[in-house]
């Protein structure tokens, strides 16, 4: 698990004063790599947790974060597309969001399919842990929704 972690870590680009957004329905075990990579960079950490669709929703947020992970919440939200739509305006433009969802829900198209409609672009899936797929993808300036 930790060569997993470590390859979790490599997601994340150096920049001084980091601020990420992680949102997590109960996959703890990447708290500890998302603190190191805010400590290592003088950053900050908006960790918030999962209950509902609710919780997951942000207000007035534009363009505060340059990463947000969203860890196994999709599935449980039945308005998928908002929810991607407010992370979109909540992030910088070269931002990036990292998309965990358990391999058991078989949702990695949908989730790609509604990445590409809010215009994120450079879209993958990465295999990296047994139990869940990681999806990343990038917002990126006058690309699209621009924002």
């Amino acid at each position: 698990m930790q060569k997993e972690l470590t390859l979790f870590k490599g997601l994340f680009q150096p920049f001084e004063n980091i601020k990420i957004l992680h949102i997590n329905n109960g996959i703890n075990f990447l708290n500890p790599v998302i603190e190191e990579v805010v400590a290592d960079l003088h950053g900050e950490l908006d960790a918030r947790q999962f209950s509902n669709e609710a919780s997951a929703k942000l207000s007035g947020t534009a363009r505060e974060f340059e990463y947000i992970i969203l860890s196994d919440i999709l599935s449980h939200c039945p308005n998928k597309g908002k929810i991607i739509k407010m992370m979109y305006k909540a992030l910088e433009n070269s931002a990036n969001i990292i998309i965990l969802e358990k391999i058991s829900h078989n949702n990695v198209d949908e989730i790609k399919s509604l990445l590409d409609k809010t215009s994120f672009v450079a879209i993958n899936h990465i295999d990296l842990f047994d139990e869940y797929v990681i999806i990343t993808a990038k917002k990126l300036h006058m690309w699209g929704s621009g924002l």
